[in-house]
């Protein structure tokens, strides 16, 4: 008598499983830019990535620092951009070698290396390649541990029409679900202006603050800084480790 109650869970589970629209998928590499658990790791510090602003919170600039979270995912930034109230917050499942990861991760940024170049691509390019970015603990669970050595791993990924964190400010203007309530929704205040120093030789030297501006989603070496144009405001993203430097121009990397 047991065998139709299990025969009608697997059923109903299998139903549950499907009603789970993906809404996205691909196939391509997956590589890591943060970290809040481990803020050095790899020869390199996370620290000013950690402090970037995330696409999906373009509004308010919410920080990976404030969300305080290792499972938010980077994404195709063009494809993001398009349709942010579409992707924000969704549930992605990623698999390697055919095995799915059970990890609870959320789409909440962009990734510039992941819309250039072909997206169809099977060949690993810094410069341009599908795939997705995380932070450097899930990248190391995936790769078994080898996050460091390898640097980047073939996946494939699914983002499913389940929200699992809402993000403040966000176009649907709904505020975080239960799901996200580890997470520090705060309210933030959105940085205060990058300015630059020139010299105005029409004031005999004296020094005058110039803002600066730059086009959203736009990257740049600065020293040995990748930063990332975020609401018109250059972003510190990922600081080169000690002994390389930042190469690429408009698609900069630590070499």
């Amino acid at each position: 008598m047991m065998f139709p109650a299990v025969a009608a869970a697997g059923f109903l589970f299998t139903l549950s499983a499907s009603a789970q629209l993906i809404i996205s998928s691909g196939d391509g590499f997956g590589t890591y830019y943060y970290d809040i658990g481990q803020v050095d790791a790899c020869g390199t510090t996370f620290a000013n990535q950690n402090k970037g602003g995330v696409m999906c919170s373009s509004a308010t600039l919410l920080s990976l620092d404030q969300m305080n979270s290792d499972y938010v995912v980077a994404m195709n930034s063009t494809q993001l951009g398009e349709d942010p109230a579409l992707y924000c917050g969704k549930k992605v499942i990623i698999s390697v070698n055919g095995q799915r990861s059970d990890m609870q991760l959320f789409i909440g940024d962009g990734c510039q290396r992941c819309g250039i170049g072909s997206s169809s691509s099977n060949t690993w390019n810094a410069e341009g390649a599908p795939g997705l970015d995380f932070s450097y603990t899930v990248l190391n669970k995936l790769s078994g541990g080898n996050a460091c050595s390898e640097g980047h791993i073939a996946i494939s990924w699914e983002i499913l029409d389940d929200s699992i964190f809402t993000f403040h400010g966000s176009p649907s203007g709904s505020t975080p679900s239960s799901e996200s309530s580890d997470f520090d929704t705060a309210t933030v205040q959105p940085l205060a202006q990058s300015v630059a120093l020139t010299i105005n030789s029409a004031s005999e030297g004296q020094l005058e603050v110039m803002p600066t501006t730059c086009s959203n989603n736009v990257w740049r070496c600065s020293g040995d800084v990748l930063e990332q144009c975020i609401g018109s405001i250059w972003t510190p993203r990922v600081t080169c480790a000690l002994g390389s430097s930042c190469q690429g121009g408009s698609n900069p990397y630590c070499t």
